[in-house]
């Protein structure tokens, strides 16, 4: 047997040895550069891919990435594990995440009526060079706020300098068509640059560039880590979308799409030029997963994880011993989380017009509490909701003994004037046709409390000009008063036995003051004084109805409870509307008063199919309601069978109910989605001023398709009835109402 001492010295020797000789070991292996490709959501590829090379404990010394690429490999260097990656992409609703507006029931009812009669789509802003529009489809607030979430900025502001390894990310600058490698600064505005997609999303200006996605110009930046370490070996993942088919590349839309994939593959090929033997390249195999696919992550995730389990005899050539990657990992990963941190104090970014005392007053942080950055974010987005900001960020700083929640708001190039248009266009193949295009102008913080000037012009079947001052009256705007003018003229048809005898005109011009509170995300209650003259003259046909000519005086009020998720197609919320007009005085000597009332809900079944109850009444409280004020009845939603306004009465109750099954779910970005329903009403018709036959119950019933598109809701259907026009009758409205 060896002597004791001996042997200890042998292992001592040994130990030193091994602990000396480690350093050189590892310095004959190889630097390793990551290249993370852009693909939109077949970029889920990237998390599989990642979580073979933890299993095979293969550390890498750098990383660039693209676009999708640029979220993955960002959040990565930023400490985010691929099991942390994988749970939250898994949790987050990726259909919403590119509407940058809070949920619509969370919006305030003003912002919801103006969007339901608007297309905030078409907003531009009134400036002194002219009209302006945005840059994108949307701003990428959501997406912001999401990769400030996944690095955990709330612990601190995260800047591509201090990360635990060398970050580059790609973006293009849409100026001047370069190449930008952004390897320092703020984290989250560079993974946001470079998933820009031009005309989709908002560029973003960093550092004098105005940029956009940097697929455009290098989407598998193989050079970039030959760059920034030196690398060695180059493992490579290109997810990028293949090139169309002779036969899918047929109208505008599939041609851009081909255009953008001809320039990111030109660029694509280049990059693959400068691989070698010794580097691992990769493209999943990822079929029809498309770019828009972001509810597929996980699928490609999958795929990217065979793809990369296929190479692992290549791959473990790479691989180091356990305690050398643990050490590795460790410099890279987060450690265990600090505590949430105590907020000593909240301060606002200078604004241009926007109230900073307002944007303060709508986050609810306080200052001396934990910082809350779940309600933060949901804060934010609200904030961003009401239309005034281009984007809405935040961060994390210290300053001596003191942590400050700094928001940062950005106020909107072309505002802080708006124009905005919508239309709408009607038929039911038999009655007349309609068709209105109608503008508004909105100036906004005419002072610090948000006072706003709002001018609506429209032309067509029924003609408006209207004006009217909304006024808050403390900074959380729970208060307003409003004075307004408007005057219309429209055309009401007189019906008997279904046919059309008569159009009668009716102008009406009034002038009010309504005094309101905004009952916070749940709707309004208005209360105030009118003043109108209004008349109804025949204008073709026989004389069935008796015209008339008014001045009144009366006192209105309403109450609006909206929180349905959509305003058109909801899928689930509730919705509940009371108008209220009494006649004091009117020319005609003759007061009146009535009430209408509505409540209608959306209850889910499934994630498609949902169904929609609904019941209205109208009662005449005193006098005789005149045609002009009368309740009306027929045309889409009420009464579908007949023709809109068909039915003029002084008192009716309503009740319908329609299912809706949703063919085609929202598409992100495009927002596009395809529903049928079925429907059925009924109501009973007391005193009809038109259409003296369709008294007591009548029912409608009938089918339709729906969908959303650029100019609002699209309704195409038939319905018939048990009663009148026996014929049915078939419908298209395309529009806001």
């Amino acid at each position: 047997m060896r002597h004791p001492h001996r042997l200890c010295r042998s292992v001592l020797l040994g130990l030193v040895i091994g602990t000396l000789a480690a350093p050189l070991l590892a310095a004959d292996r190889p630097v390793i550069g990551l290249v993370l490709g852009g693909g939109g959501a077949r970029g889920g590829a990237h998390l599989g891919v990642l979580e073979v090379l933890d299993e095979l404990r293969i550390p890498f010394h750098c990383i660039a990435g693209t676009s999708m690429g640029a979220l993955i490999g960002g959040a990565y260097a930023a400490g985010v594990s691929p099991t942390e990656m994988r749970e939250r992409i898994g949790k987050t609703d990726w259909t919403t995440m590119f509407d940058d507006h809070s949920s619509r029931e969370l919006q305030n009812l003003r912002r919801r009526a103006m969007d339901d009669r608007f297309f905030s789509g078409l907003e531009f802003g009134v400036t002194d060079e002219g009209l302006r529009y945005r840059e994108g489809a949307i701003a990428g607030e959501k997406i912001k706020l999401f990769f400030s979430e996944l690095v955990r900025a709330d612990l601190g502001e995260r800047n591509i300098e201090q990360l635990g390894l060398p970050l580059t990310l790609i973006a293009t600058d849409i100026v001047t068509g370069e190449r930008v490698a952004m390897r320092s600064g703020n984290l989250t505005s560079a993974m946001r640059a470079s998933m820009s997609v031009p005309g989709a999303i908002a560029p973003v200006v960093r550092e004098g560039h105005k940029l956009v996605d940097g697929g455009l110009v290098d989407n598998v930046p193989i050079q970039e880590v030959r760059d920034l370490c030196k690398a060695d070996v180059v493992i490579a993942i290109n997810v990028g979308s293949p090139m169309l088919k002779g036969d899918n590349v047929a109208g505008a839309v599939s041609v851009v799409a081909q255009m953008v994939n001809l320039l990111t593959e030109q660029n694509v090929q280049r990059s693959l030029a400068l691989l070698t033997p010794r580097d691992v390249y990769m493209r999943p195999e990822l079929g029809d997963i498309s770019a828009m696919d972001f509810g597929k992550q996980l699928d490609a995730a999958a795929i990217g994880r065979a793809t990369a389990l296929a190479q692992a005899d290549k791959l473990r050539a790479l691989s180091v011993p356990e305690a050398e990657y643990v050490a590795w990992r460790s410099t890279v990963h987060m450690s265990p989380q600090p505590g949430t941190p105590v907020i000593d104090q909240v301060v606002v970014a200078e604004t241009r017009y926007v109230n900073p005392k307002d944007l303060r007053e709508s986050v609810q942080q306080k200052e001396g509490e934990p910082l809350d950055s779940a309600r933060l974010v949901h804060d934010l987005v609200n904030i961003y909701s009401r239309g005034d900001l281009q984007s809405l960020d935040y961060s994390v700083l210290k300053e001596r003994d003191k942590t400050i929640l700094k928001l940062v708001p950005i106020e909107k190039a072309w505002g802080p004037d708006y124009l905005r248009f919508g239309l709408n266009l009607a038929t039911d193949f038999r009655s007349d046709s309609s068709f209105n295009l109608r503008a508004l102008y909105r100036k906004t913080w005419i002072n610090g409390y948000g006072g706003e000037w709002l001018t609506t012009g429209q032309v067509g079947s029924e003609e408006v000009i209207a004006t009217e001052f909304y006024q808050p009256v403390d900074f959380r705007q729970r208060w307003f008063v409003r004075p307004y003018f408007a005057a219309s003229r429209r055309k009401v048809g007189a019906f008997f036995d279904g046919n059309q005898v008569a159009d009668y005109i009716v102008r009406e011009d009034k002038m009010g003051l309504s005094l309101g509170a905004n009952l916070g995300p749940y709707g309004q209650l208005q209360a105030g004084w009118v003043e109108r003259k209004v008349g109804a003259t025949l204008h073709t046909g026989s004389p069935q109805l008796p015209e008339s000519h008014a001045r009144i005086g009366a006192i209105v009020s309403s109450l609006r409870i909206d929180q349905y998720n959509y305003a058109f197609f909801p899928s689930k919320g509730y919705k509940f509307d009371v108008d209220y007009l009494d006649v004091q005085n009117t020319s005609e000597g003759r007061p009146y008063a009535k009430v209408e009332t509505e409540i209608s809900a959306a209850i889910p079944i499934t994630s498609r199919f949902s169904v929609l109850p609904t019941l209205a009444a109208g009662d005449n409280l005193r006098g005789n309601l005149p045609l002009y004020d009368s309740f009306a009845l027929g045309g889409l939603g009420k009464l579908s069978a007949f023709a809109p306004g068909q039915i003029l009465t002084d008192k009716y109750t309503y009740a319908s109910v329609r299912t809706e099954y949703r063919l085609l779910k929202p598409i992100p970005v495009i927002g596009l989605s395809v529903l049928a329903g079925l429907r059925y009403e009924r109501a009973n018709i007391k005193n009809p001023t038109t259409e003296p036959s369709l008294r007591g119950n009548i029912d409608s019933y009938g089918f339709y398709l729906g969908a959303t598109s650029a100019f609002g809701p699209l309704y195409i259907g038939w319905s018939g009835t048990s009663a009148g026009d026996r014929a049915g009758r078939i419908y298209f409205f395309i529009g806001t109402p």
